[in-house]
């Protein structure tokens, strides 16, 4: 699954250097990330009607590198 992350997508006060040290973070954990706005997508056949799934670990180990971030 490919995710797209900018700094609207982790808070108001959130500098560009900030968004992509998480997508970093996100990267290390194994995760598709780039930098951008486009629409998540499914990437590998796998994935299709996994996405919820797929989604929540995704949100999980997202707020687990924002705190990180804000520590």
């Amino acid at each position: 699954m490919k995710f797209y992350i900018t700094e609207k997508n982790i808070g108001d006060d959130i500098t560009r250097s900030q968004a992509e040290k998480v997508i970093e973070m996100l990267k290390e954990k194994g995760w598709d990330v780039a930098y951008g706005m486009k629409k998540n997508k499914p990437t590998d056949i796998s994935e299709f009607g996994q996405e919820d799934k797929i989604y929540q670990s995704f949100a999980d180990d997202f707020m687990t590198c924002i705190a990180q971030l804000e520590g």
